[in-house]
């Protein structure tokens, strides 16, 4: 069960449910009691390749959601660099100003003034 593609797990899962129908119908025409049918261990094995299936489907599902949104988000970024104006690259706004740096400077003029 080591395939990622979506079709070969939804057949895997088919194939899963077909062996426990006939696992069910083997063990009912041998006249065991549903309660031991539930107990069997292979028709558990069965059951968890099944939920196997479906979650790994699931993923798989989830996994193409995201590239798909990823992809439209990457053509949207392409049409909104298409669309802005081109120019030179330099400093259209300049960056804030650091705050730290100017605090350093107020105390060095307030120094300086008190020396002198």
């Amino acid at each position: 069960m080591g395939s990622n593609a979506k079709q070969v797990r939804q057949a895997q899962k088919q194939q899963f449910v077909r062996k426990l129908a006939e696992r069910k119908a083997a063990l009912t025409e041998q006249g065991v009691a549903p309660e031991k049918i539930k107990k069997d261990r292979v028709v558990k094995h069965l059951l968890s390749d099944i939920k196997r299936s479906d979650r790994a489907v699931a993923s798989i599902e989830k996994r193409a959601k995201i590239i798909e949104q990823a992809k439209l988000q990457r053509q949207e970024r392409a049409a909104q660099a298409a669309a802005a104006p081109k120019g030179k690259k330099g400093k259209a706004e300049a960056p804030p100003a650091k705050e730290g740096k100017k605090e350093k400077k107020e105390k060095k003029e307030k120094k300086e003034k008190k020396e002198a």
